[in-house]
């Protein structure tokens, strides 16, 4: 069996209600869309934080954004 951690959040009303209204629809508990949300955020906040340390990198090899065809985002 997997090892559970439980968590108690707070959150605005219409917040909570929105969250409970969309899991609903989905046939979803709202345990399972709020980890889903939390898996997607952390795969974008991976992406970033990747793009944040290639950026640094390329800086440091003196490479600027044309060597690359466009801007560095920042």
């Amino acid at each position: 069996m997997k090892s559970l951690k439980t968590i108690t959040i707070s959150l605005p009303g219409e917040m909570g209600r929105e969250i409970e209204r969309v899991a609903k629809e989905e046939h979803r508990t709202t345990s399972e869309l709020l980890r889903e949300a939390f898996r997607q955020y952390q795969a974008k906040r991976n992406l970033r934080l990747l793009a944040e340390e290639g950026r640094r990198s390329a800086r440091k090899k003196g490479l600027k954004p044309e060597d690359f065809g466009g801007p560095f985002e920042e």
